[in-house]
C-alpha cells in the first residue's frame, strides 16, 4: 500500500461519475518491474472511497504490470441517472386546419375548422413518469430529475375527467387551441353586410359574416372570423384565424390581426398581423404585413409598403419596372425586436430594483422588531420584493417565448417566381441587400452571414 501511496493518484471526474488513476512522476524514472497485487488495489480503491461501477479490465492491467498502462487510466464508472419521460397532451379528433398548398391550390376555398359535438372526447393527457436514480463512484445515489410536464387550461365548454385523463366538450362548435388552453367556440353568424343596425361584433366563438364589413367597423372573436364579401377601412381581430372571399382595401386604415393564419384575395394599403401564415390570391399593394409563419402570393404581387415573415415568402413579383420602393424582411419583425428590447431594459431595472430591495432587508434585519415603524418597513419590503419577483419572472418567461418565435434564420427563404424588381430591399436579420437591377425567377437565403441569391430554372 505504501508503493501505490508513493507512485499513483485518484482522481474523481464528471460530478464523481469518473475515477481515474494518474501515476507521479517519480514512477517513470523506476526501473524495476513493479507488481502489485489486484487485492491491495481494491483496498487501495476503497480507502480513496471509489466502491461502485469498477472497471476490472483496467484494475487487472495495474495489478499485471503497471508501468504498461497509458496514464491516466478510467478505474471507475458510475451510472448515470435516466430522466423521467415527460408529460405528454394528445388530441382524439382531427385537429389540422392546413390544406394543400400546390400550383393547383384555390385561394378561394374555405379553410377547414375543427368541429366536435357536445359530449365528444377532445384530447388526452398523460402525465410525467419517474426517472431511474443513478449511482456515483463513491456508491451515492444520484436522483433522476421527473419528466416535465405540460399545463393544459380548460377553456370554455370544456371539462376535463380525472379517471380517464381526458377532456371532454360540453357544447358543439369549434375546437381551438392556442396559449396552452383547450377550449370549444360556437359561431354567430350575420347574414347581411355590417351595418349600424348590427354595430360592431365582439363574441367568445367564431363570426361568420355573409356579407362586407364596411369602413369604420370593429369585428373581434375568440375563434375565427369568415367575410364572404369584401372588407374596407376597418379593423378584425382573431384570436384563430381569418378568412375574407374577396380582399381588404384598408385605405391606410383597415387592419386585420389574427393568431392563426390569414387567407384572402388582395390587400390593398392596410395592416396585417398574423401568428401564423399569410395567404394572399392576388396582389399585395403598399400595406404593413407582419407574418410570423409563411408567406404565400404564388400568383400575386408584393408592390410597395413592408412585408416580414418568421418563416418563409413564396411570391410571383415584388416591385415594378418604375422601382417602386418595397421592403421584404425575413426572420425578426421590427415591432418584435422593439419589444423584446424594452422586456430586456425593463428585466435590467427590475433586477436593480430587487437587489437594493436586498440590501435594504438586510438592514431591517439587524433592527429590533418592537419599533412599530420598522415592522411596517419589514412588511413593505417583503411584499415589494415579491412583487418584483413575480414581475421578473414574467418578462423572462415573455423573452422566452419570443426567442421561440424568432426561430432560426438559416430555416428562411424568399423565392420569387417571376421578376423581382430594383429598389427592392431584402432583409434577414440584420443582414440588407438592396436590389440594383432585376431578377428573374430567383431564390434568397441567409449564407455565412450573407444574403446570397440563387438562380431557379
Amino acid at each position: 500500500m505504501e508503493r501505490i501511496n508513493k507512485y499513483f493518484r485518484i482522481r474523481l471526474k464528471a460530478n464523481h461519475m469518473i475515477a481515474e488513476v494518474h501515476c507521479t512522476d517519480d514512477f517513470h524514472d523506476l526501473e524495476e518491474k513493479m507488481r502489485i497485487d489486484m487485492t491491495i488495489w481494491k483496498q487501495y480503491l476503497t480507502e480513496n472511497k471509489v466502491v461502485y461501477g469498477i472497471q476490472y479490465q483496467a484494475l487487472s492491467q495495474l495489478a499485471e504490470d503497471p508501468s504498461t498502462v497509458e496514464y491516466p487510466i478510467v478505474i471507475a464508472k458510475g451510472l448515470h441517472p435516466e430522466k423521467g419521460k415527460d408529460g405528454k397532451f394528445a388530441f382524439l379528433v382531427d385537429f389540422k386546419q392546413d390544406m394543400k398548398k400546390d400550383e393547383e391550390w384555390n385561394f378561394r376555398e374555405v379553410m377547414t375548422i375543427p368541429s366536435v359535438n357536445k359530449g365528444q372526447k377532445l384530447a388526452k393527457l398523460v402525465y410525467p413518469e419517474e426517472g431511474t436514480d443513478g449511482k456515483n463512484v463513491m456508491g451515492n445515489v444520484v436522483k433522476a430529475p421527473q419528466g416535465k410536464a405540460i399545463a393544459i387550461l380548460r377553456g370554455k365548454n370544456v371539462v376535463f375527467n380525472e379517471a380517464d385523463n381526458c377532456y371532454y366538450a360540453t357544447e358543439n362548435g369549434q375546437l381551438s387551441y392556442s396559449g396552452r388552453k383547450i377550449e370549444v367556440f360556437p359561431e354567430y353568424h350575420v347574414n347581411e353586410t355590417l351595418t349600424m343596425k348590427t354595430g360592431n361584433l365582439n363574441f367568445v366563438g367564431s363570426i361568420i359574416i355573409h356579407g362586407d364589413v364596411p369602413t369604420g367597423f370593429t369585428v373581434k372573436a375568440d375563434g375565427d372570423i369568415k367575410i364572404f364579401g369584401m372588407v374596407e377601412a376597418a379593423t378584425l381581430i382573431a384570436g384563430g384565424s381569418i378568412y375574407i372571399s374577396e380582399g381588404i382595401a384598408g385605405q391606410e386604415k383597415g387592419c386585420l390581426k389574427a393568431q392563426g393564419n390569414i387567407q384572402l384575395g388582395y390587400i390593398n394599403q392596410a395592416k396585417i398581423f398574423t401568428g401564423n401564415d399569410l395567404y394572399v390570391e392576388n396582389s399585395i399593394l403598399h400595406s404593413e404585413c407582419v407574418v410570423h409563419g409563411h408567406v404565400f402570393s404564388q400568383k400575386g404581387n408584393i408592390i410597395g409598403g413592408t412585408l416580414s415573415a418568421g418563416k418563409t415568402i413564396e411570391v410571383k413579383d415584388i416591385g415594378t419596372k418604375l422601382n417602386t420602393k418595397t421592403e421584404i424582411i425575413l426572420g425578426v419583425n421590427k415591432a418584435m425586436a422593439d419589444k423584446e428590447q424594452a422586456l430586456k431594459k425593463k428585466q435590467k431595472e427590475q433586477e436593480e430594483m430587487l437587489r437594493k430591495l436586498k440590501l435594504l432587508g438586510e438592514k431591517l434585519a439587524t433592527q429590533s422588531d418592537h419599533n412599530a415603524k420598522v415592522r411596517i418597513a419589514k412588511l413593505r419590503q417583503k411584499h415589494s420584493m415579491e412583487m418584483v419577483k413575480n414581475e421578473l419572472h414574467e418578462i423572462q418567461e415573455e423573452l422566452g417565448e419570443m426567442n421561440a418565435e424568432m426561430g432560426d434564420l438559416r430555416d428562411t427563404q424568399l423565392v420569387v417566381r417571376n421578376f423581382i424588381y430594383q429598389n427592392v430591399t431584402v432583409t434577414f436579420g440584420k443582414y440588407k441587400r438592396v436590389m440594383n437591377t432585376d431578377y428573374h425567377y430567383v431564390q434568397f437565403n441567409l449564407f455565412h452571414n450573407e444574403i446570397a441569391l440563387q438562380q431557379l430554372f
